[in-house]
Formats: structure tokens, sequence, C-alpha cells
């Protein structure tokens, strides 16, 4: 996973989403774009339980450096980007470095937040401060961690399987289905490294984390809302994008020949959502195979 500081909110994607198209059939989405070539594939590149929290991010926050002196909003003011669904400025907020009292901070707001029903968004937020930091520090100094509990990876690892969770089970709000199935070749992607780190694991602690990620789906579950992020990056908002948004031409990083250009929906437009009684027995059934399906991410099956 890439650096914060390199790059911000790297495939958290924007709140004027943004899509690529290419040739005029889908074939991959990469961090809030999609990429338009020869086939339909669609593909997005993205990224937590309370025990390990506290442990690692006292480790965490004594070794987060004051790299910039870029002052942290107040929770209010972070409570207001989520509020309004200013994903692109809350990404890029929680994503600067800074001092560690404020470092220290910013996890603590993501934790009471995500244990409220922060959602998806948060989460892949949170994981990913952990892994960054666990790299840099363990990895960096060659450090060894006797007890796993401690390893701010391990917790990275652990809301990475929260956040794979509510792509799965809150996805099932969504009436455009290709969003969620968007976010799920996008969590396989990016958090590639991360299940590939708790594969390496010892089996009694892979399932420790299983088992409490899905605690922590069944705590926050009746406070969730309607996720908009999970629900967004599908056909139909490629659609509304392609027929009244705007069109731009961005480099090509894709290593094929012919043009990419990112194309932006209306302002205005949003995904459309199911009903309870439609979405219920989809979640339920969800949550009856999570079990199986979070082993076999860390390599357990």
């Amino acid at each position: 996973m890439s650096s914060p500081r390199n790059t911000p909110y790297t495939c958290f994607p924007r709140e004027a989403q943004r899509y690529s198209a290419r040739r005029n059939n889908i074939n991959s989405l990469a961090c809030g774009g999609l990429i338009v070539r020869r086939r339909f594939v669609i593909a997005f590149a993205l990224a937590i339980s309370s025990a390990l929290v506290l442990s690692s991010a006292t480790v965490i926050a004594q070794t987060q450096s004051a790299v910039a002196p870029s002052s942290l909003p107040s929770d209010s003011e972070l409570d207001a980007l989520v509020t309004a669904r200013n994903w692109d400025q809350l990404g890029s907020t929680l994503s600067r470095p800074g001092p560690t009292s404020e470092f220290a901070r910013k996890l603590n707001w993501l934790q009471t937040r995500i244990d409220n029903g922060g959602g998806f968004f948060l989460a892949c937020i949170y994981s990913r401060n952990f892994w960054n930091v666990g790299n840099s520090w363990i990895v960096g100094n060659n450090v060894k961690i006797d007890d796993p509990a401690k390893d701010p990876r391990v917790t990275a690892g652990l809301f990475s399987l929260y956040a794979f969770e509510l792509i799965v089970i809150d996805g099932a709000r969504c009436e455009d289905r290709s969003a969620p199935d968007s976010r799920i070749s996008q969590f396989l992607t990016n958090q590639a490294a991360t299940l590939e780190f708790l594969k390496q694991q010892s089996p009694d602690l892979k399932v420790k984390m299983v088992d409490k990620a899905i605690a922590l789906e069944r705590k926050t579950a009746p406070l969730l809302k309607d996720d908009d992020l999970i629900c967004r990056y599908g056909l139909e908002g490629m659609r509304a994008g392609l027929a009244t948004g705007t069109q731009k031409e961005t480099p090509n990083t894709t290593r094929h020949f012919g043009k990419t250009i990112a194309v932006t929906p209306p302002k205005d437009w949003s995904p459309k959502f199911v009903s309870p009684d439609v979405y219920g027995p989809m979640q339920d059934k969800a949550r009856a195979s999570m079990r199986d399906n979070l082993l076999k991410l860390v390599g357990l099956s």
C-alpha cells in the first residue's frame, strides 16, 4: 500500500466520482474511475475490533513523526465532512501527517465513529493508517514483535475484514448490483498485501480475527445507514456520467494503447437503494456464509 504522504487518498474515490472510459466497453475500475476498454470487467482497488485498537494505537502514536504542522480539524468539523459525505476532503484530511498528539486523536475519532456505525469509508481509512505505520515502524526498523496483538498490521487486517463484510452485507442495499461487485474486486486487489500478511499468521490468530470482525459487524449493523460510497461506482453511475456528465482526458497509466477519458457524472446524481424488505433477506444470507468467506480470505479453507 502506498504511503499517505505520497498518495493522500489513493483508491478512496473523490466526492465528484470519476470514471475512466475507453472504447465504450468496461474493463476495469481503479480507485474511482471506470476504464472502458474491450469487455465488461469492473475492478476497484480498495481497502476493526476495539480489543486490539488501544495497544496498537499506543505504539503508532509513539512512532508517528511530526512531519508537517498541519492542524487536524476539530471532531465536529470532521463530523460535518461525514454528514456532507465529502469523502474527498475527509480522506485527504485524515491522510495528512502530523504530530503524535493529533495522530492519536485521529485514531480515537475514527474508532469512536466506526463503533457508532461510521461505515465502510472510515473502516478503510482506519485500516490504512495501521497498515502504513506498522510497515514503516516494524519493517523499516526491523522490529520483532513477540505478541501479534500488538502488531498494528494485525489491526489493519482485522478492519480490512470488517470493511469486506460491509461491502458484502451493506452492498445488498444497492439497487445497482454492479457497484458492490466492483468494490469486492477493489478490495481483493488493493488489500492483497494485508490479506497475505494475515495468511502468514497462526491458525488460532486468524480465527480470532475473523470472529472479532464478525462480532464488530453484528454490533454496528443496527447503526449503519445506506452507504452511497459502496453503491456509487457501478454501471448506473458510469451511464449517468456518459449521458450528462463531463469528459476529460487523463494520463494513461494502463500501459495500453489509446486514450483514457475521465467521465464525471452530474453533481446531483446519487445511487439508488432498495427497500428493507428487499435487502433484508439478502443480508441474512450474506451473514450466514460470512464466516466461511472470511476464513477463506485468510487462508483457512
